[in-house]
């Protein structure tokens, strides 16, 4: 490898030499030495210090040294290059060269063969002098040097205060003195990237000189464009090497090409580079630098280009990014602020702007628009452009404010507002078009635009509008007419449907046919309208007589909008949109909140509690604050992998907080502190569970906490609430948690209890009666097309909490009609769609139909013809009710008129019903009424068509087996009709069923096989009537018995059979139970479902008495015992029973007697052990006598002076004074005993009386309510049961609410009304004297208000409802037990009041049927 020392040498002195700048000696050798761009120096100067000459750098020399490199050529060749840059050093303080020794001129100093300097440092740039120990120390080898070739510049760019002839002349000079000593040299022309033209020429007129001999080789550089640098010294390494393959000479043209292109690739490469590998504008240099180094691109680019021009492209791919993420972002805003300005300014008008303004009154508009922070929020600390940038508003998915005052903003908001006003114009242009067609008469189903243009031209809506618009808004029209032309004839067609039912069962339709019906409404405008679509109108016409033939909904020309597809869509919505349904109140488990749905027992998939907290002043807040601490902020508990999001409702603990329940949730939370809360919790509790009927069945299942959370109490008073707390919620079945020993968890249990409790209701069934059977059968009929609601029609019907959805079409309701609660199935259906239940059993139809549509009437009344046997109620809907529906209107007036008259004509009920009105359910109970007391004719009615249809045979029994005759009702004798009261519970106490023992008797279905025998000739009979006459049946046994085919059949036999029974008659206290006749139906008792019917004995069994029987029940004046039919061989040898035998007359005549001399001995055995039992019984009053004394003596001597005896006997003095008020003061008080009193009045009275038993209760100004509540606290607290708990068991057992198998009472005790009755007399009894006494004188008194219940409201159901768990204290085990049992302590309550003259006064009963 070849060892060169290059010379650099150039014009150099000082300013007035050389010009204001230099030749660029430094910059050439900077670049070839360091060629990499962070090591290229721009700035060398020549000016120093004497300091900075004198170092080890400049070393008193006027040279520099700038080291060894080494290169090599394309073809390979290393060459090692020590550069000498001869120049000329200025001092500083004069400006002159530094003088050293004897020293040449630089002309000639500067093309020395030879250098020498000792210890001489190299040099790198200016600001290494004076801090030499910081850069790289290098020694210039040996302290000297010989000169190989010299590198002469010549500067070709112009420079001030230098002229090119100087430069020119020097140039010559050295290059005649290097010629001279044979030494190579390049002539290199620098600054090329500034050069002028006439230098560069003068530059090459110097390498041509003749006299050089070609030896001077010129070449063109850029030191700051690293052009030719190295060409430069390499030619002269190899001209001194005398290489003859020498580097081909480069144009700086050429060259400058080649380096463009190399830069640019360069470039792209990082660029490409960087935008693929940083993405994140919040990366910083360091980060990205390091990430880059990993890649030759980058690393390429700094060599080059340096790290400077590598941070610069890396700052600028930031701002890049960063500007790219902020209009992306501004204009995801712009997008969210057009939408803004969509909804928050749709009406450009509401700013009263002009045009100058309109940006400013826009921004103040939305500012103050009541939905800003919906849209935009503000923050004054930070700009959008800020937030942005810190990613403070990337889940924000509003506006920021200042986002407004960008220029961007305020063109989107003029684009809306030029859009506004266009689409406001074309809109108003497109209207007043559409206006004009429909005021142009012209314009008729079937024209074209073209033959009706001429009648819009010169219109400017129609002019401003384009052919398209103009076009669209005509077919639109068109569609319009022609779709409301169908319908009107449409309508033609239905308004004749009495002339159409010729058609009905015609299979063929001839042409003689249609032009018939063409005859009869060609004259009407609305078959004209449709004279230019006359193909469409015959098509209408077939489709309507087919309808006609086959009124099947794929038929009905209301397809889409069909009733009966409408009916399935909206019971479906109801029955999707519900879940499990428990009537009850405050914590609700949600289930979804909507009303109206089905009754189910699945769970519901939504699980949102609704919690309702329910106590006094703090109270609930308090706990409302526990609940959401263990919840946490969105109100979530799981329970069992379940998560439950908690709803919360606070409410005072008064009534009208559970008034204003809803009636779809299904829990409570009750809390209380002290005295005062405890006691207004109870009172509402009390009064809203037990006593109210309004709210009755709101709390029927409903899970309740009471919750007790002490406060600043003494030990003896928190025992004493605990306690008290602890016995309400035994009485109302409910959990009791105490917050003193539970402190850490008592929420957590609260929230496990209500859920519990919701499942556990959800698995119990919920229909209390068989799914097979309904009472009732109504059809609600409906029009198709009639312009209303029809869930309007629905609403009162699926509302009712007893619901369940029987079919797609039929839904079924527990309702009272009467006495009883009854099924009812309502049938929803379309008017075509009666045809599939012509065959079935209805009890009646209910008709709706518009009041303003011709139609729908003239089709009801074919319907109502049809059905002109069954009661029916015509409905007429209109728009608005009362006197506006009839007197808006002619058409209105016409077809209400003529819908009365109908009703009037088939002896039907008409109503209006507004479609706009919710009504309640008791708006159809008249109806039901009318059906159900028309029930048995229209069963009969019903069985007779079967007959008639059926094959000739003369049987019945194919009818029979589809629908059997279903039990008769039985009417209370307490219901009056009180429809125009507004269904609050006070007003409504009348039209509440009276349910008593009395309801407690069912039906037995009855076949006609049991009635008539095999020949059809007569009815059997298995037992006789028990009376002489009809007398002691009620009204409407002896309504049944004209109706009933069967009495027609055997008036005669039943009229023989009674006047030989009365001979056998014995005259006892009461009127005689009786059994009814075979042949009437029968009714079993309303017991539970779990009973079994019992069945007839078999004439060969015995019938033993069971134990615990009353001696007088065995006695020859029981039903049971004394009533013995007179059997007869058809009644004994039934086909069913004796199937095998053929009987001669002469084998039933012996058979006859021997059975009648078997019951006589059997009758007489049974008197004897009667007899017996009557004394036993005897024994027993006497011993309960002697042990009621020491009851009255323990009574008095634990209640003092409450308790002491009034004038009336044994009566507490107390409840004399109370009871003697009442009647005196409240009989005429309405909600007597259920209206609660003030508790500070209750308490008033029992401390006066305690002081003073005299008391004069008129005197002390206490309201009659606050008396009542005193007696029924002087009952539940104060006085002793007057049952014992053995008493309650066959309380329980008279009622009928035990199993069969756990009853001691004799089953027919149990399933006949009359025999509970005795049973119940016979138990009073059993009752200490003092006991019957107190019973006897409160049921006196309930007699005297039930008497007044017109007044008050307070009939004997109400006043059962109220007292019956004041009276008859039972400990329930769980609320279901609860549930069971209360319908029939109720009734043995209001039974007692009913029949209080024959059970405490011993007259005859009241039978009730």
């Amino acid at each position: 490898m070849r060892q060169f020392n290059i010379s650099v040498i150039g014009l150099s002195g000082t300013e007035k030499d050389r010009g204001q700048v230099g030749v660029g000696k430094s910059c050439l050798c900077n670049r070839f030495m360091r060629p990499m761009a962070d090591d290229y120096f721009i700035d060398h100067i020549s000016v120093l210090s004497q300091s900075d000459f004198s170092g080890r750098i400049v070393n008193n020399d006027h040279f520099l040294y700038w080291g060894e490199v080494r290169k090599t050529t394309e073809e390979g060749v290393e060459y090692n290059f020590n550069i000498i840059e001869q120049t000329e050093f200025m001092d500083d303080s004069t400006f002159q060269a530094f003088k050293v020794g004897k020293m040449d001129p630089y002309s000639k100093r500067c093309t020395a063969t030879k250098v020498f300097s000792a210890e001489k440092l190299m040099y790198i740039c200016k600001n290494q002098l004076g801090i030499e120990k910081e850069y790289e120390q290098k020694v210039m080898p040996e302290g000297r040097l010989s000169i190989d070739g010299f590198v002469v510049v010549f500067d070709v760019s112009p420079v001030p205060n230098r002229s090119v002839e100087k430069q020119v002349e020097f140039v010559q000079n050295v290059i005649a003195t290097i010629v001279k000593n044979k030494k190579p040299l390049v002539l290199v022309t620098t600054k090329n990237d500034d050069a002028y033209e006439l230098y560069v020429r003068e530059a090459e007129k110097i390498s041509q000189r003749k006299d050089y001999k070609s030896t001077v080789q010129l070449i063109e550089t850029s030191a700051h464009e690293s052009i030719n640098i190295d060409l430069a010294f390499l030619m002269l390494a190899q001209m001194i090497d005398k290489v003859k393959n020498r580097v081909k000479i480069i144009s700086y043209q050429e060259s400058a090409k080649s380096r463009k292109e190399l830069l640019d690739t360069r470039s792209e490469a990082v660029t490409r580079l960087i935008r693929n590998q940083i993405t994140d504008y919040h990366i910083l240099w360091s980060q990205g630098s390091k990430m880059l180094s990993q890649y030759r691109e980058w690393n390429e680019f700094l060599n080059i280009f340096g790290h400077e021009a590598g941070q610069k492209l890396f700052r600028r791919h930031m701002k890049k990014l960063r500007d790219d993420h902020l209009n992306k972002k501004l204009h995801q805003y712009l997008d969210k602020f057009a939408l803004a300005l969509e909804y928050m300014l749709p009406d450009i008008g509401a700013l009263n702007i002009i045009d100058d303004d309109a940006w400013d009154c826009a921004r103040n508009y939305l500012q103050n628009h009541i939905e800003f922070e919906q849209y935009f929020f503000e923050c004054p600390q930070a700009s959008w452009t800020e937030l942005v940038d810190m990613d403070e508003a990337e889940d924000e998915a509003r506006i920021p404010f200042d986002v407004l005052e960008t220029s961007e903003a305020e063109t989107v908001f003029r684009n809306y507002l030029n859009s506004v006003q266009q689409d406001k114009k074309k809109i108003g242009w497109k209207q007043q078009f559409k206006m004009l067609l429909e005021e142009s008469g012209f314009v008729t189903p079937g024209k074209q635009l073209s033959e009706v243009r001429v009648l819009f031209m010169g219109r400017e809506c129609f002019e401003a509008l384009s052919e398209h618009d103009c076009q669209q808004i005509y077919d639109i029209h068109q569609d319009e007419i022609i779709e409301k032309s169908k319908q009107n004839f449409v309508e033609l067609l239905l308004e004749h449907a009495q002339y159409f039912l010729q058609f009905k069962n015609v299979d063929i339709i001839t042409q003689e046919d249609v032009r018939q019906i063409t005859d009869v409404i060609q004259e009407d405008s609305r078959y004209k309208m449709l004279d230019r679509l006359d193909q469409e109108r015959r098509v209408m016409l077939v489709q309507h007589l087919r309808f006609i033939h086959c009124p099947i909904r794929d038929h009905c020309p209301f397809f889409n909008n069909c009733v009966d597809s409408l009916i399935e869509e909206v019971l479906a919505d109801k029955s999707a949109t519900s879940n499990h349904k428990t009537p009850g109140v405050g914590v609700g488990v949600g289930v979804g909140g909507g009303g109206g749905g089905w009754k189910t027992t699945g769970n519901g998939s939504d699980r949102t509690l609704n919690l309702l907290i329910v106590g006094s002043e703090h109270l609930a807040s308090d706990l409302l604050n526990d609940i959401r601490i263990c919840t946490g902020s969105k109100g979530e508990y799981i329970y069992e992998n379940q998560t439950y999001y908690l709803n919360y409702r606070i409410a005072n603990g008064d009534m009208e907080a559970f008034k204003a329940i809803d009636v779809y949730s299904s829990g409570l939370i009750c809390v209380y502190s002290n005295q005062q809360s405890f006691e207004t919790l109870k009172d509402n509790l009390e009064r809203t569970l037990l006593c109210n009927l309004e709210l009755e069945d709101k709390f029927e299942n409903l899970p309740i906490v009471l919750v007790y959370q002490p406060q600043d109490l003494k030990e003896n008073e928190v025992e004493y609430l605990r306690s008290e707390g602890m016995r309400l919620s035994e009485m109302l079945h409910c959990d009791f948690i105490d917050h003193t020993q539970n402190h850490q968890k008592y929420v957590y249990d609260i929230l496990n209890i209500v859920i519990l409790s919701l499942k556990l209701t959800e698995m119990k069934s919920y229909d209390p009666y068989p799914s097979n059977h309904t009472d009732l059968r109504i059809l609600c009929c409906i029009f198709c097309g009639d312009q209303y609601d029809i869930e309007n029609i629905v609403q009162p019907l699926v509302a009712e909490s007893t619901l369940v959805k029987a079919s797609e079409h039929s839904i079924i309701v527990d309702v009272f009609i009467g006495d009883a609660k009854r099924r009812v199935e309502f049938i929803l259906s379309s008017y075509h769609g009666t045809n599939q239940y012509r065959d079935e059993l209805i009890h009646g139809y209910i008709y709706f139909y518009s009041a303003k549509r011709r139609s729908s009437l003239a089709n009801l009344s074919i319907l109502a013809a049809q059905n002109a046997n069954i009661p029916l109620q015509i409905i007429a809907v209109t728009e608005s009710g009362g006197v506006n529906a009839f007197f808006n209107s002619d058409i209105c007036q016409f077809l209400i008129t003529e819908g009365n008259a109908l009703a009037d004509r088939f002896k039907g009920s008409f109503m209006t019903f507004s479609a706009d009105q919710y009504v309640k359910f008791a708006f159809y109970n008249p109806f039901l009424k009318t059906a159900w007391d028309n029930k048995y004719e229209v069963e009969n009615l019903h069985v007779e068509e079967s007959i008639t249809l059926d094959s000739g045979e003369g049987t019945l029994e194919s009818s029979v087996n589809q629908m059997p005759r279903p039990p008769p009702r039985h009417e209370s004798y307490m219901l009056s009709n009180t429809l125009g009261t507004d269904g609050s519970g006070s007003e409504n106490y009348e039209m509440l069923p009276t349910r008593s023992l009395n309801s407690l008797n069912e039906e037995r279905d009855i076949s006609l096989d049991e009635i008539y025998d095999e020949n059809n000739e007569k009815p059997k009979h298995l037992h006789q009537n028990c009376t002489e006459s009809d007398s002691c049946a009620s009204s409407t046994e002896r309504r049944v018995r004209q109706q009933n085919a069967y009495y027609k059949a055997s008036s005669k036999a039943s009229k023989a059979s009674a006047k030989k029974q009365k001979k056998k008659k014995v005259a006892i206290p009461v009127q005689t139970p009786r059994v009814p006749p075979f042949g009437s139906y029968v009714s079993p008792p309303e017991i539970p479902l779990h009973y079994q019917r019992m069945t007839v004995v078999g004439a060969g069994e015995k019938k033993k008495p069971e134990a615990g029987v009353p001696e007088f029940m065995k006695s020859d004046k029981s039903p049971e015992y004394s009533m013995v039919p007179e059997l007869t061989a058809a009644g004994i040898f039934g086909a069913e029973n004796l199937p095998e035998y053929n009987m001669n007359a002469k084998c039933l005549k012996d058979f006859e007697k021997h059975e009648k001399r078997r019951i006589k001995e059997e009758t007489a055995r049974m008197r004897k052990q009667q007899e017996k039992e009557k004394e036993q019984e005897k024994k027993l009053k006497r011993k309960l006598k002697q042990n009621a004394k020491g009851l009255a003596e323990s009574v008095e001597a634990q209640f003092g002076k409450l308790m002491i005896s009034s004038e009336q006997g044994e009566i507490p003095i107390f409840l004399n004074k109370c009871v003697e008020f009442i009647e005196k003061e409240g009989l005429d008080s309405e909600g007597i005993y259920r209206v609660p009193g003030s508790r500070a009045h209750v308490d008033m009275l029992f401390q006066r009386f305690e002081e003073d038993v005299n008391t004069v209760i008129d005197v002390l100004d206490i309201p009659v309510n606050a008396v009542a509540t005193a007696l029924k606290d002087f009952f539940s607290k104060r006085l002793p049961p007057l049952f014992s708990k053995d008493i309650i068991k066959e309380l329980e057992e008279i009622a009928g609410s035990r199993g069969v198998g756990s009853s001691k009472l004799n089953v027919e005790v149990k399933t006949d009304r009359s025999c509970r009755l005795i049973a119940l007399k016979s138990l009073l009894q059993k009752l200490p004297p003092i006991n019957f006494a107190i019973l006897k004188y409160i049921f006196q008194h309930f007699v005297h208000v039930s008497d007044n219940s017109k007044l008050n409201s307070m009939d004997s159901k109400n006043l059962a409802i109220c007292w019956w768990p004041t009276l008859i204290p039972i400990d329930f085990t769980d609320m279901g037990h609860f549930e069971q049992l209360r319908p029939y302590l109720e009734d043995i309550v209001q039974t007692m009041i009913d029949q209080f003259p024959y059970l405490f006064c011993g007259k005859d009963a009241f039978v009730m049927v």
